[in-house]
């Protein structure tokens, strides 16, 4: 190393300055870029110590192609009017770039010229405008991220800033916001509004006092609502401008018309409802005192049978107090007898399938233990599943009338039979000829006298069984029979009858085993009542087909006519009590309309069916059913 003290002054004092120095420095010589001098900071900055570095070209530090260029212009006038300042990266030991911005100076003294190079790192510098253009990204994505649309003008009446929100919400055209003038966006604005008269005022007030702060609520023609706030703008506080700031609130106030309109509506509901109710109560009222002024017994009452409400006429009829059964879960099987129960669970059984059960009767038990008889109709309320209304009809009275009607039945039946027998027995003598011959004239009167005798002895005997079915009297021998053979015997009695009105039966041959069980009597009874029909309704030379067949493991009796057939209107009735399909025709034919009742209340009680087909013109065929005998007797 050379000694210091042979370096001579200027040399030293140079070393001196550039150690000295705030920034980077090198010296190198013109035009081979040879390093002659270089401070301690540019040493820190590339790595390296100055005695290594001293020596070496230039382009041992710099690594940027833009250098090249940059040395090779200064070579062309290596003596520089004044500093040259550039761009350039540097290379430090460890390979990183460092970016450096250079000011170049020249010195020269006779032939020798040297350049000195001053070097600020801009690493920080770029860091920190780096900083600054994201800061201001973000800030630009936070203004357009918002919900509300934002404009920033100057002093001089210029936008600095604003989002696109803004511009959409204003409908900004691009003219307008390459422009920039913040009056002619206002004179836009206004024309949008409803009131642009208002706003003008408002930005008058503003241009006033620039300090002041503003909030109003603007309403556009196209019937959208904003609220706009206007604030000063401050930097180090010292007013720069004005922030506008303005939110749709169009969905806000559409709300608030939706909720004052639902408002209404509540309050006209609540009055509605306040009418309703109290009409509901009157309703209730009436209603109450209807189904308590009821002949009939009305209940109420859950799946499980207990009961919820009773009416007065029901609780009279079972001699109890409301509290003994309401609130009690007094279940309605305890209140009627247990022969009914079965019929109840059937009830309720339909009634949950259906909705509404077929009348039955039952028997109440009062609470001092005498029985009602009752006929019950259950359905379920409407709109309910598990909740259902009951019906009961006392049957007293009803039970007394039909026990009158039976026996006053059986007494005149009775009283008449004896007389009526004798009367019919000397009719039909003297019809004979036993008491001598008779006139013309008096011979049609017994005639006509004996028909009629037969058919009230006929009615009696219609009375007396009807009266038995009734009362439970009427006896059934259970045996074995046959059935074709019963049917020979029917055949024959009745074929007089079918004779005097021109007309035959006809007995199909016997098809295989066809031993019956039941009462031959009744059947003959039966036999003797569709026969007779058969008879009567068949036009004049025609024939009455019966057939005795096995049929489904039971054994079927057909007796068809061709007679006019029954009337639509009359078939879902043709097996009650009197039932008659044609008064006139029925006089003129006979017949009490009894016989069919009859006839099925019988073959019922001996476990066979009855029934009828029919065709308008062309006939009818009733046809009963009875078991099969297992073995005959």
């Amino acid at each position: 190393m050379t000694n210091p003290a042979t370096i001579p002054l200027q040399t030293q004092l140079l070393h001196h300055i550039m150690q000295q120095a705030s920034e980077a420095m090198i010296v190198v010589s013109a035009p081979d870029l040879g390093i002659l001098e270089i401070n301690q900071k540019a040493c820190n900055m590339i790595g390296g110590a100055r005695e290594e570095i001293i020596g070496l070209p230039l382009f041992a530090v710099e690594c940027s192609l833009n250098d090249v260029f940059f040395w090779e212009e200064l070579k062309l006038a290596p003596i520089l009017p004044q500093a040259r300042v550039a761009e350039s990266e540097w290379l430090s030991r460890d390979g990183r770039s460092i970016p450096v911005e250079k000011r170049v100076s020249s010195f020269s003294e006779g032939d020798q010229v040297i350049w000195i190079i001053q070097a600020e790192d801009l690493t920080s510098r770029r860091r920190m405008m780096q900083e600054q253009v994201t800061l201001a990204s973000q800030l630009q994505s936070s203004l357009e991220a918002t919900a509300e649309g934002i404009m920033s003008t100057d002093l001089d009446g210029q936008v600095v800033n604003l989002n696109r929100r803004f511009g959409s919400m204003w409908q900004l055209s691009d003219d307008l916001i390459v422009e920039r003038d913040a009056q002619q966006m206002f004179q836009h604005i206004g024309t949008q509004l409803r009131s642009p008269k208002h706003f003008e005022a408002v930005l008058e007030r503003l241009r006033q006092d620039p300090e002041s702060e503003s909030e109003n609520t603007l309403q556009l023609v196209d019937g959208r609502h904003f609220i706009c706030v206007s604030k000063p703008e401050y930097l180090r506080d010292r007013l720069v401008g004005r922030v506008f700031s303005v939110r749709d609130i169009t969905a806000i106030k559409k709300v608030e018309s939706d909720l004052v309109d639902a408002l209404n509506m509540a309050e006209q509901a609540v009055h509605d409802k306040s009418r309703m109710l109290d009409a509901l109560k009157i309703s209730e009222s009436r209603l109450r005192r209807l189904i308590n002024s009821s002949l009939i017994g009305i209940f109420q009452g859950d799946m499980k049978g207990h009961l919820t409400v009773a009416n007065e006429i029901l609780l009279d009829l079972l001699g109890v107090n409301r509290e003994d059964i309401i609130g009690n879960q007094v279940e309605w099987l305890t209140l009627t007898s247990p022969a009914y129960h079965a019929a109840h669970e059937a009830a309720l059984k339909e009634l949950e399938k259906f909705g509404q059960a077929a009348p039955f009767e039952a028997e109440l038990t009062r609470k001092d233990g005498s029985k009602v008889p009752v006929m019950v109709s259950l359905a379920r309320l409407e709109g309910s599943r598990f909740e259902w209304v009951g019906f009961v009809l006392d049957l007293t009275e009803q039970r007394k009338a039909d026990r009158a009607k039976s026996e006053f039945i059986s007494v005149v039946s009775h009283e008449l039979r004896t007389p009526l027998t004798s009367i019919r027995g000397a009719l039909g003598l003297l019809e004979s000829g036993a008491a001598g011959e008779l006139a013309p004239k008096i011979k049609h009167l017994i005639e006509i006298a004996h028909r009629n005798s037969q058919r009230l002895g006929t009615l009696v005997n219609d009375l007396l069984d009807m009266e038995k079915l009734v009362s439970g009297k009427m006896e059934f021998n259970q045996e074995a029979f046959d059935l074709h053979a019963l049917a020979e015997q029917s055949v024959e009695a009745n074929s007089s009858y079918a004779a005097a009105l021109n007309v035959h039966y006809k007995l199909a041959p016997k098809q295989g085993q066809v031993m019956a069980l039941g009462d031959s009597e009744r059947v003959m009874q039966v036999f003797a009542n569709l026969l007779s029909n058969a008879a009567k309704f068949s036009p004049k030379g025609e024939f009455v087909d019966i057939s005795v067949r096995p049929f489904e493991n039971m054994l079927r009796v057909d007796v068809v006519d061709k007679g006019p057939g029954i009337p639509l209107e009359f078939r879902d009735r043709i097996f009650t009590k009197f039932a008659q399909a044609d008064g006139s025709n029925t006089r003129q034919q006979g017949g009490t309309g009894l016989g069919l009742n009859i006839a099925k209340s019988f073959i019922e009680k001996m476990g066979g069916t009855v029934g009828f087909e029919s065709e308008i013109g062309k006939g009818s065929v009733f046809w009963f059913t009875l078991p099969i005998a297992s073995k005959p007797s």
